[in-house]
C-alpha cells in the first residue's frame, strides 16, 4: 500500500482545500511538500505546484472526485478565472526568467572578481 500523486495544485490554501475535500469524502489524502513550501513558494511553484497524495488504491476516486468538484456550477478551472491577467503558465515563465537572471548574477560576481584581480596583477 504505498501512495500515489492525484494532483498538483499551485497554492497551498487551494491544497489544503482540496484535502479537505478528499478527506470529507472517506479519502485520505495528505498535502506533501506543504512545510517546504511555506518557506520555498516559488520552488514549490517552479516545480508545479504542491502535491495532493492518497493511497494507491483512492487515487483513482480522489482524481474523479477532484473533476466532479471543478466540474460544478461557480467553479471553473485555474486557466479561466483569476484575480490577475497573466496566466499560470505565462507566470511561470516570468518567475524561470527572473530565477535565470538572479543565478546568472550570482554566478557572475565570483567570475567578475576574478577577472578583475587577474587583471590587476598584470
Amino acid at each position: 500500500m504505498g501512495l500515489a500523486l492525484v494532483t498538483r495544485l499551485p497554492s497551498l490554501v487551494e491544497a489544503q482545500i482540496a484535502v479537505g475535500a478528499l478527506r470529507s469524502a472517506g479519502i485520505n489524502a495528505e498535502v506533501f511538500d506543504a512545510n517546504f513550501g511555506g518557506m520555498e513558494a516559488p520552488v514549490i511553484e517552479a516545480l508545479g505546484g504542491y502535491r495532493i497524495m492518497a493511497p494507491e488504491e483512492q487515487a483513482v476516486e480522489a482524481r474523479q472526485l477532484l473533476r466532479t468538484i471543478r466540474a460544478s456550477p461557480g467553479l471553473a478551472a485555474p486557466e479561466e478565472t483569476r484575480p490577475w491577467s497573466t496566466s499560470y503558465a505565462e507566470a511561470a515563465r516570468t518567475r524561470r526568467r527572473g530565477m535565470r537572471w538572479l543565478a546568472l548574477t550570482i554566478l557572475a560576481i565570483p567570475a567578475l572578481y576574478w577577472l578583475a584581480r587577474l587583471l590587476m596583477v598584470r
